[in-house]
């Protein structure tokens, strides 16, 4: 039952991370003839880090109530960010500013979940 949950919460990472990047796909192609690749990469990364954090921190919050369904949240959120930081185009300080972010993110989450898993 163990190693089912563990897929479970990898399928529900996999699922949010997948879908936010087909919404990029879908709604804001990168061959829109009016931009170029920085641009697109910026955007997309003004937009995809943010959300993925607001899946990693609520994540956290429900990581107590709900486990699996948390730890999923997390783990697609940590993706969702680093696929905000991955396009080539993408500027190095935003690049850093966003990897900074992750990181922080996986600090408060560690400290949340990990902790709180301590004291019980």
């Amino acid at each position: 039952m163990r190693v089912l949950k563990v897929i479970y919460v990898l399928a529900i990472a996999a699922s949010i991370i997948a879908l936010v990047i087909a919404g990029v796909d879908a709604f804001y192609p990168e061959s829109s003839p009016w931009q170029n690749s920085e641009v697109h990469a910026r955007n997309v990364f003004f937009v995809a880090l943010p959300l993925g954090l607001v899946l990693a921190v609520a994540g956290a919050f429900l990581q107590r109530k709900s486990g699996i369904f948390g730890a999923g949240l997390i783990l697609g959120g940590v993706g969702t960010m680093v696929y905000a930081i991955v396009p080539y185009g993408l500027d190095s300080t935003l690049r850093f500013a966003g990897i900074a972010v992750i990181l922080l993110v996986l600090i408060f989450v560690g400290n949340r979940v990990f902790l709180s898993l301590k004291r019980t």
